[in-house]
């Protein structure tokens, strides 16, 4: 097992070194672990593979869009492979088995997925083994690459109000003065980035990298959208005021897949997959949702 480093200790200087003693107590208070993932070298132990085929077991239907267009698989996450590392991803997961991610990437009709369309996405929990399954007519295959971890730690960036929010400050009373804050000093930003490592930032856990603002915000809005269609076509319309923000502080970043090599999701573009906490803690990874986000 490789010797994980003390990562809160670093972050916890860097914090002390740019920030004042309050500043640094409060935004280390937000700060979660992560597992990011690199390209493997030979003498890595993977915990995860980009692309290729997925390796299903028999019997196993490949998933399907509203049973007419396949969804392209995108990759996995061996769970075993990952515990074992000894990496902390900051939320909990089974420590057997495979998570394989499949999404609608059909550029010539339907589009990319939906993250209120539950059967544009998939994410199927495996068992070990399985049968190499090559992909059906209409599903995309992408390049592959082999993945180990490192252990990072991960913030909410400045466009989540969880970190305005954390440090007291009302930052759309004034603006310019959470502009200015130091926090968001380029010094600060450049080290913690540096701590980070380099691109393309596929990641289990941990605050996702965002490109077009909270991930979790947006995951919850689109449950909402989901919900109140199955509303509208049942006759009901009992979505609750107020839902939206109930629902954001639920959803955690479960696994992140950057753009990568030659694949590019939309214009360099990131995929993430959510999912609640509680369901997290009880082991339960059936209710996962789905955002992608690109420039």
């Amino acid at each position: 097992m490789p010797t994980v480093p003390d990562i809160f200790g670093d972050v916890t200087k860097l914090a002390n070194q740019h920030l004042d003693a309050a500043t640094a107590e409060a935004w280390l208070r937000l700060v979660r672990p992560a597992a990011a993932l690199v390209e493997a070298t030979p003498d890595d132990d993977a915990v995860a593979r980009l692309g290729g085929q997925p390796r299903l077991p028999a019997g196993t239907p490949w998933p399907r869009w509203d049973a007419i267009t396949p969804l392209s698989y995108v990759g996995e996450l061996d769970l075993a492979a990952l515990a074992a590392a000894g990496y902390d991803p900051g939320v909990p997961l089974p420590s057997d088995g495979r998570l394989a991610f499949f999404v609608l990437d059909d550029s010539d009709g339907q589009g990319f997925a939906d993250g209120s369309d539950l059967d544009s996405y998939r994410v199927l929990h495996l068992p070990d083994g399985g049968t190499t399954t090559p992909p059906p007519v209409g599903a995309h295959t992408y390049a592959e690459q082999t993945l180990s971890a490192r252990q990072v730690v991960t913030a909410p960036d400045a466009f989540d109000r969880a970190l305005p929010a954390a440090l007291g400050i009302d930052a759309d009373a004034d603006y310019r003065a959470w502009l200015d804050h130091p926090v968001r000093a380029p010094e600060f930003f450049d080290a913690f980035e540096a701590s980070r490592g380099t691109l393309p930032r596929h990641q289990v856990g941990g605050w996702a990298s965002a490109v077009q603002g909270p991930v979790e915000v947006e995951a919850a809005h689109a449950e909402a959208r989901r919900r109140s269609l199955s509303n509208e076509s049942s006759g009901s319309s009992d979505l609750r005021t107020g839902e939206v923000a109930d629902m954001t502080d639920r959803w955690v970043l479960l696994f992140q897949v950057d753009s990568y090599d030659s694949v590019m999701w939309g214009d360099v573009g990131t995929l993430y997959w959510l999912a609640r906490a509680e369901d997290l803690s009880r082991g339960d990874l059936s209710n996962i949702r789905f955002v992608m986000q690109c420039c």
